[in-house]
């Protein structure tokens, strides 16, 4: 090993569940002397990468660690969510939107295409209500309860089909079992033999951004299907809510 392979291997062997380590429990885990070790540990101290703790003898990584994070490119929630998104789709052959919200409105931020030559999804840019539809519906779900609130006021109602929702008090309701079960679902509440599934996507302070889902026609999206494409959706809206974690200060 050269001196920069040394030092990168010191760094890493801090984690979260041993943030400190003594000269000799480095040395032990390098293989090199104590000696050696004390030298790498002063040239990473004076860099900052390495600190002393207030115990005698034990270290831990240094704060010029947290300025290089800090530097690290953010990637935007459509760059976390396309490969996600893709791989879903392809998984599942239908596909797959990503959705936000714009004042009390929702959005189509992304999509990737399935392989059915018949597909039920909005374009990208395309605005719907957030009353109709389990992206709407589970955007509402996990909103700030003052601005819930707000929005339900503000609501149109439009009737779609038999199943729109178009009561407040319902809709209330529904939302509400919405944030118990941790996804919504439609059945043909915007479009006539349609069924829709999405799961929330969150920020690191635990905020709906986002949503995930998926819609289909009734045949493709039976009871069978529909439990195991829930599933499916909770895990890589999930999966995007721990991906978009590792790029938040």
């Amino acid at each position: 090993m050269n001196t920069l392979e040394k030092c990168v291997r010191i760094l890493t062997l801090f984690s979260e569940t041993k943030p400190t380590a003594t000269v000799s429990y480095i040395a032990k885990q390098l293989g090199l002397p104590t000696s050696t070790i004390y030298r790498y540990i002063a040239m990473l101290k004076q860099s900052g990468l390495i600190e002393q703790t207030g115990k005698a003898g034990m270290y831990c990584l240094g704060t010029k660690i947290l300025e290089l994070a800090h530097n690290v490119p953010k990637k935007s929630l459509q760059e976390t969510s396309l490969p996600i998104m893709g791989q879903l789709s392809r998984e599942t052959g239908e596909t797959v939107t990503l959705t936000g919200l714009r004042e009390h409105d929702g959005i189509c931020l992304e999509k990737a295409d399935g392989h059915h030559a018949f597909r039920v999804s909005y374009e990208r840019g395309t605005t719907f209500p957030l009353h109709a539809g389990a992206s709407g519906k589970v955007l509402l779900a996990y909103l700030d309860p003052q601005k819930q609130d707000q929005i339900i006021r503000k609501l149109k109602y439009d009737k779609f089909s038999e199943t729109t929702i178009t009561e407040p008090k319902r809709l209330k309701a529904e939302i509400a079992a919405i944030k118990k079960q941790g996804f919504a679902l439609s059945n043909g509440e915007i479009i006539r033999g349609t069924y829709g599934i999405a799961a929330p996507i969150f920020s690191l302070s635990r905020n709906v951004i986002a949503a995930l889902s998926i819609s289909a026609p009734n045949h493709r999206l039976e009871e069978k299907q529909r439990k195991q494409m829930a599933h499916l959706i909770v895990a890589a809206a999930g999966k995007i809510t721990d991906e978009l974690a590792l790029y938040e200060v």
